[in-house]
Protein backbone atom coordinates (compact mmCIF):
# COMPACT_ATOMS: atom_id res chain seq x y z
CA UNK A 1 0.00 0.00 0.00
CA UNK A 2 1.20 3.27 -0.87
CA UNK A 3 2.08 4.87 2.39
CA UNK A 4 1.62 8.93 0.84
CA UNK A 5 -2.50 7.52 0.19
CA UNK A 6 -3.28 5.83 3.29
CA UNK A 7 -2.83 5.86 6.68
CA UNK A 8 -4.13 4.03 9.73
CA UNK A 9 -6.20 5.12 12.32
CA UNK A 10 -6.64 2.28 14.40
CA UNK A 11 -5.48 -1.08 14.87
CA UNK A 12 -8.81 -2.03 13.22
CA UNK A 13 -8.99 0.65 10.50
CA UNK A 14 -6.73 2.13 7.25
CA UNK A 15 -8.41 5.06 5.39
CA UNK A 16 -7.64 6.85 1.92
CA UNK A 17 -6.68 9.90 3.06
CA UNK A 18 -8.03 11.05 -0.25
CA UNK A 19 -11.49 10.31 1.61
CA UNK A 20 -11.54 12.41 4.67
CA UNK A 21 -13.89 15.06 5.13
CA UNK A 22 -13.88 16.49 8.73
CA UNK A 23 -11.85 15.64 11.52
CA UNK A 24 -13.32 16.10 15.28
CA UNK A 25 -10.80 16.67 17.87
CA UNK A 26 -11.18 14.44 20.98
CA UNK A 27 -9.15 12.19 23.43
CA UNK A 28 -8.14 10.42 20.16
CA UNK A 29 -10.75 11.82 18.04
CA UNK A 30 -13.01 10.48 15.09
CA UNK A 31 -12.73 11.01 11.60
CA UNK A 32 -15.67 11.34 8.98
CA UNK A 33 -15.20 9.77 5.50
CA UNK A 34 -17.51 10.42 2.09
CA UNK A 35 -19.94 8.76 2.76
CA UNK A 36 -21.12 9.67 6.34
CA UNK A 37 -18.98 7.15 7.74
CA UNK A 38 -17.38 7.67 11.01
CA UNK A 39 -14.86 5.95 12.54
CA UNK A 40 -12.93 6.50 15.83
CA UNK A 41 -8.65 7.34 15.88
CA UNK A 42 -6.69 5.56 18.45
CA UNK A 43 -5.06 7.66 21.11
CA UNK A 44 -1.80 6.08 20.21
CA UNK A 45 -2.42 7.11 16.79
CA UNK A 46 -3.54 9.97 17.18
CA UNK A 47 -0.07 12.01 16.42
CA UNK A 48 1.04 10.06 13.42
CA UNK A 49 -2.66 10.89 11.94
CA UNK A 50 -1.94 14.34 12.64
CA UNK A 51 1.41 14.42 10.70
CA UNK A 52 -0.02 12.76 7.92
CA UNK A 53 -2.66 15.23 7.11
CA UNK A 54 -1.03 17.94 8.13
CA UNK A 55 -3.27 19.31 11.27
Amino acid sequence: MPADIFVRIHNSHIINKDYIEKYIRGEGGQVILEGGIMLDISKRKKAEFLRIIGA
